[in-house]
């Protein structure tokens, strides 16, 4: 693939409920596991869904009908089905694609999966989640909630995929937004995108630079595709943005996120 996909923007904002899906079986293919010492209880990155998995969030690459390609982000369910917000069908359950085509809307889109990251560090926060994963989602599916990219003033409520997916991680009291915890949004700017979770979850997020970022990436015990997506991340934000990562406690704007320059994934 010779362009990096957009990444799903993560927008930061208070929400109201509204619209469903349909739930499909499930897919059990075999999956590599690498595990690492940082996180008790499981594997830190998967490359398939799997027993023992559900909250783990999944990357994929889907290509929609006009030949954009976009980064997209779901939750493993416990019968390893995937909870996502698809375009042309909104948030929905449906079963885990490796590589093929799903139907959404009349339209088709090619969908590749990349990985599967574990979400928390600790044995109690993952179990926290898959106890209340099922209420968590019914409540979105139930309230048949459609898909967008970004939803503009005065436009009806819907969720991008990386909206739906912190609105499960890091539910509130009021269930129309999300608690996001304070050192999730410390470098991300007013809109995260998905990688921004991405370097969350793999305990990149509070690094001062690309260097010790670069030196702490080479410890973990990923899939090699993904250790050189977060490499080739990582190098395109210095690169978008070189002083930011040398000014403690800078913030990028939600342009140099959104807007950042394309690079090549390796698949």
């Amino acid at each position: 693939m010779s362009q990096r996909p957009r990444a799903c923007l993560i927008v930061v904002v208070m929400m109201i409920l509204l619209p469903s899906a349909v739930l499909a079986a499930p897919h059990k293919p075999g999956a590599r596991i690498y595990a690492t010492a940082e996180r008790a209880s499981g594997p830190l990155a998967v490359t398939g869904v799997g027993r023992g998995q559900a909250g783990y969030v999944h990357y994929f690459v889907i290509t929609h009908p006009d030949g954009t390609l976009e980064d997209h982000v779901g939750i493993e369910m416990e019968d390893q089905r995937i909870a996502w917000s698809f375009p042309g069908a909104g948030i929905l359950v449906s079963p885990f694609v490796k590589q093929g085509v799903i139907e959404a809307g009349g339209s088709l889109y090619r969908v590749e999966h990349l990985h599967g990251v574990r979400p928390f560090r600790t044995a109690r926060e993952m179990q926290t989640l898959r106890q209340d994963l099922v209420r968590r989602v019914a409540i979105w599916v139930d309230s048949q909630t459609p898909y967008c990219v970004f939803r503009e003033p005065g436009q009806p409520f819907c969720l991008s995929c990386g909206d739906f997916v912190l609105r499960l991680l890091f539910p509130s009291s009021n269930l129309i937004s999300a608690s996001f915890p304070r050192d999730f949004l410390r470098n991300t700017g007013v809109t995260p995108t998905t990688d921004d979770l991405l370097t969350y979850m793999l305990g990149l997020h509070l690094l001062p630079d690309y260097r010790t970022r670069m030196t702490r990436l080479a410890t973990l015990d990923l899939p090699a595709s993904l250790h050189q997506d977060v490499a080739n991340m990582l190098r395109a934000q210095r690169d978008t943005a070189p002083n930011i990562a040398e000014k403690p406690g800078a913030q990028q704007s939600p342009a140099s996120m959104a807007n950042r320059k394309p690079q090549n994934r390796r698949l």
